[in-house]
C-alpha cells in the first residue's frame, strides 16, 4: 500500500511537471491524463456509501497535504538551489569584473614588451650585420695569417725533419695560394714556400 502510494505521488509530479503522463483510464481515472472531477464524483457518489465516501474523501485529503507538503518541500529545495546559483553567478560576476583591470595591465604590459623588443632587435640589427661582418673579417685574417706563417712553419717542420708535417701544410693552403696568386704577397709567400720544400 505505501509503494503504491508513492507510485502515485510520483505520477502526480511527474504530471504536474510534464515528464510522463499516466495515459490509462478515461474521465473518472483520478491518475489519467483526461481525468474529471465532476465524473468521478458522480461516480463515487452512484456507487458508494457514506462511510466509502467520508474513507475516499480523507484518503484524498490525506494525499492532498502530503502532496502539498511535497511541493512545498521542493520549491524550498529548488528555491535554495536557485539561491546558491545566484550566489554563484553573483561571485563568477565579480571575479570576472575584477580580472578585467588586471587583463588590461596585462595587455598593456605585452605591448610595452613587444614594442620594446622591436625596438631593441631594430637597434641590434645594425650592429649584428658589422658584427657578422667582424666575424667574417676575423676568420678571413686568421686564415690569411696562417697563409703568410706558411714559410716560417714549413722551414720549422723541415728543420725538426717532418716532411710529412710540412707536406699537410702545404696542401692544406695551396686552395688559397692559388685563388690568390696575383695578388703580389700570395705569389711571394707561394715562391719562398716551394723554394723550402
Amino acid at each position: 500500500a505505501a509503494e503504491q502510494h508513492r507510485l502515485r505521488v510520483r505520477q502526480r509530479f511527474s504530471g504536474f511537471y510534464d515528464l510522463s503522463v499516466h495515459q490509462s483510464g478515461g474521465a473518472t481515472d483520478i491518475d489519467g491524463a483526461h481525468f474529471e472531477a465532476e465524473a468521478y464524483v458522480g461516480q463515487m457518489l452512484k456507487h458508494k456509501g457514506l462511510p466509502e465516501l467520508v474513507a475516499k474523501s480523507n484518503e484524498l485529503s490525506g494525499e492532498i497535504k502530503e502532496l502539498d507538503s511535497d511541493m512545498q518541500m521542493l520549491v524550498y529545495e529548488n528555491y535554495n538551489k536557485f539561491i546558491a546559483a545566484t550566489d554563484t553567478i553573483q561571485l563568477m560576476k565579480e571575479k570576472v569584473e575584477s580580472l578585467g583591470p588586471d587583463l588590461a595591465r596585462l595587455a598593456a604590459s605585452v605591448h610595452d614588451i613587444t614594442t620594446t623588443s622591436s625596438n631593441i632587435n631594430s637597434n641590434l640589427a645594425d650592429r649584428r650585420v658589422r658584427i657578422q661582418k667582424l666575424n667574417g673579417v676575423r676568420r678571413l685574417l686568421k686564415k690569411l695569417s696562417i697563409i703568410f706563417e706558411l714559410p716560417t712553419r714549413l722551414n720549422r717542420a723541415v728543420e725538426l725533419d717532418a716532411c710529412a708535417e710540412a707536406v699537410k701544410y702545404w696542401t692544406s693552403s695551396l686552395p688559397v695560394i692559388r685563388a690568390y696568386s696575383h695578388v703580389p704577397a700570395f705569389k711571394a709567400v707561394s715562391g719562398e714556400s716551394e723554394a723550402i720544400l
